[in-house]
């Protein structure tokens, strides 16, 4: 390994990011108009003290938890492996815990290749946290993709804790979008921004196969239509996740 690489995985180099990231995410917060549409969903959950399960994609998430009510728990599914620590930090920086692990795709292939990534310890430290009354967020969408393609696990969790799946968006105007599988999206302060939550999703705990794979592609029906609202919203025409590259 050459000697870059080693600093870059060094633990004070990953805290270091880790700050200057969570830094610039509450600066984005700070600094930007957000419109938010259909907030009182979040409230109601909020205010009658219940927890839920906070869907969004890969991808789009890292601004989300400054938007979480100050005095409701709440815990994010992190990966175990790649980028996970560093977003594990963040999070820790932004005040909001986490569970280390990863979904579990469809396909015995897919499943073979994602054994000791911990998903179905998380699935249960998720149901557990749910159980006590501590509200869940973790993307829909499985790396390495296809994006935007709802996996079985976020309504596996729904079913065995009970708690309804709501999804939500967040976007900038200003934003730095890589060219990755995901589009992994850096937003920029000082811009105008969006935050789009949707209905609940409640999956039934006596669920047979055709019921949870019209959940799943419900989920990923609602997760879409938030984020497309959410892009009109600042002005920006939706794009298709596998057009384009990298863009302010």
């Amino acid at each position: 390994m050459s000697f870059g690489k080693d600093i870059a995985k060094s633990e004070w180099v990953q805290t270091a990011l880790a700050f200057l990231a969570a830094m610039l995410i509450r600066l984005v917060r700070r600094t930007s108009r957000f419109e938010v549409r259909r907030g009182d969903i979040a409230a109601r959950f909020w205010t009658g003290d219940e927890p839920f399960i906070g869907a969004t994609w890969h991808g789009q998430n890292l601004i989300l938890p400054t938007f979480w009510h100050n005095w409701r728990e709440m815990r994010i599914l992190v990966s175990r492996h790649g980028d996970g620590e560093i977003v594990s930090q963040i999070m820790h920086f932004l005040g909001v815990g986490t569970i280390r692990g990863s979904g579990v795709p469809k396909g015995e292939e897919r499943r073979e290749k994602h054994k000791g990534k911990g998903g179905a310890g998380a699935l249960r430290a998720m149901v557990r946290a749910l159980g006590e009354n501590v509200s869940v967020g973790m993307t829909a969408d499985l790396p390495p993709g296809p994006a935007r393609k709802a996996g079985d696990g976020i309504v596996m969790l729904a079913r065995l804790s009970g708690c309804p799946i709501v999804p939500v968006a967040a976007t900038t105007r200003a934003r730095i979008q890589l060219n990755n599988w995901d589009k992994f999206t850096i937003n920029l302060p000082f811009s105008k921004g969006a935050l789009v939550w949707g209905e609940p999703i409640y999956v039934p705990r006596d669920a047979d196969p055709d019921t949870l794979e019209e959940v799943r592609r419900r989920v990923e029906e609602e997760l879409n239509a938030v984020s497309e609202e959410a892009e009109i919203i600042v002005g920006r025409k939706p794009k298709p996740i596998g057009a384009g590259a990298a863009a302010l």
